[in-house]
């Protein structure tokens, strides 16, 4: 089996220790990136890229991104780390191809379930 591998893209510390955290309850590895034009460079070349949690919180062009990166790979899984319970927000992620939304603080045990449930949706085949 594969080794999980996920785009973080943050500039939040303590966003970053709590994936960590996640990932060493789901085995994977992350690849963290603080600019939006690298993490959409990521996420549009590494085809071997199982899921990407963007941080919305120090960005008002996470939404941008996140359009982005779900228009050149719609097989991504994206996970958005919104602040506060938005609600506004979290819709306009969902509109702009958010698979799942999480408000901060975030329990790692509900990110580790997430990114455990999603790459495994990934990894299997699509029946028609």
């Amino acid at each position: 089996m594969k080794t999980p591998l996920i785009l973080l893209v943050t500039n939040d510390g303590q966003l970053e220790n709590l994936v960590a955290d996640a990932l060493l309850q789901t085995a994977g590895v992350s690849h963290l990136v603080h600019d939006p034009g690298d993490a959409l460079e990521t996420a549009c070349t590494v085809q071997d890229l199982d899921l990407a949690i963007i941080d919305f919180e120090h960005s008002p062009h996470r939404l941008a991104l996140l359009n982005a990166i779900n228009s050149c790979r719609e097989d991504l899984p994206l996970i958005a780390i919104i602040c506060d319970n938005d609600k506004h927000l979290e819709a306009l992620a969902y509109a702009n191809g958010a698979t799942a939304c999480f408000a901060k603080p975030v329990l790692t045990m509900h990110l580790a379930e997430a990114v455990r449930e999603l790459c495994r949706r990934k990894r299997e085949p699509a029946f028609v």
